[in-house]
């Protein structure tokens, strides 16, 4: 009797610049003849996953993504400000005057208003990576995850509109305005599900593959500030959140990124050639996976049952 090859999922996380790790894990995964037949991604895991999706070639997705950094859309956005105001290292005293006027005006924006990047602007990045395409339209099954911060739910984006879906699974809090849809305020994925394994099972994957690009936790951290605190407070509970998450993964790929700054775009060939790295160091697992075989619910005692859901499908 021949059983049918499993239907692989493939689930990428959310961590601003170390996503483009997932670049290189799909120029791996479509180098070893991997087939992935459902994606899913919560914030920089959604826009990366959206372009492969639309295009279905991962040396088209990468030579988008380095074109991208290079375009004043990109620099006149202002990440690089935020990464040089919160990561750079200042060495003489124009230096450490101009990091600390940087962190000022960053910090009262956040104090002030809704967010520090402006809603039109972060749209104009956006619709630098896909076309004004509906989701349901796209020749592989995807779907970008978002968090409601009205009920506290997760929001899956299964059909609409793809760049207002990708517009609120990476609008991060503070950083970028949450998008409005009837009674939600919808904001990064992330939130709830930094690597969206449960959606990917619930779309009918018999394995998921996970990237989880997020880095861990660091035992040596520096508390000086009460922002230090709250934001190590935060790092802890998504830490432990996603986790557990993870449990439910077939296989979690872990690109060896997190030393880089989640703003730290400058290093783009660097995080596509680790998510490589990662596919090539674990290649006969992810093949041995790939290579499955589903075997039949009637050969047990009854149909197995359907991954639990909790979210909001919009």
């Amino acid at each position: 009797m021949a059983f049918e090859r499993v239907k692989l999922g493939l689930a990428l996380g959310a961590g601003g610049a170390r996503g483009l790790a997932h670049v290189g894990v799909l120029k791996a995964l479509e180098r070893a003849g991997v087939r992935i037949s459902f994606l899913a991604g919560s914030s920089a895991g959604a826009v990366v996953g959206a372009a492969y999706a639309v295009s279905g070639s991962a040396a088209e997705l990468e030579r988008r993504f380095m074109e991208f950094l290079s375009t004043d859309a990109f620099k006149q956005a202002g990440v690089s400000v935020m990464h040089q105001a919160f990561q750079a290292k200042p060495v003489t005293l124009s230096e450490r005057l101009n990091t600390w006027l940087k962190k000022a005006f960053i910090q009262a924006k956040i104090v002030s208003q809704a967010a520090v990047l402006e809603a039109e602007v972060f749209e104009r990045l956006i619709a630098q990576f896909v076309p004004d395409v509906l989701i349901e339209d796209l020749p592989l099954p995807f779907q970008a995850l978002g968090t409601d911060l009205n009920t506290g739910r997760a929001v899956v984006f299964k059909r609409g509109p793809l760049r207002e879906a990708l517009y609120a699974s990476a609008a991060i809090p503070g950083v970028v305005r949450p998008l409005a849809r009837g009674d939600m305020r919808i904001v990064d994925g992330g939130v709830i599900h930094m690597v969206p394994v449960l959606p990917v099972r619930h779309m009918g994957a018999d394995v998921v593959l996970a990237v989880d690009v997020e880095k861990f936790i660091d035992p040596g951290q520096d508390f000086s500030s009460a922002f230090d605190l709250f934001f190590r407070v935060e790092d802890v509970q998504s830490h432990y959140l996603k986790e557990t998450e993870l449990r439910q993964a077939d296989l979690v790929l872990q690109p060896k990124v997190g030393h880089i700054h989640w703003s730290d775009f400058g290093a783009a060939s660097e995080m596509i050639r680790l998510g490589q790295d990662e596919v090539y160091e674990r290649l006969d697992q992810v093949r041995t996976l790939a290579r499955r075989r589903r075997l039949p619910w009637w050969l047990f005692s009854s149909p197995p049952p359907p991954p639990v859901r909790d979210w909001i499908e919009a």
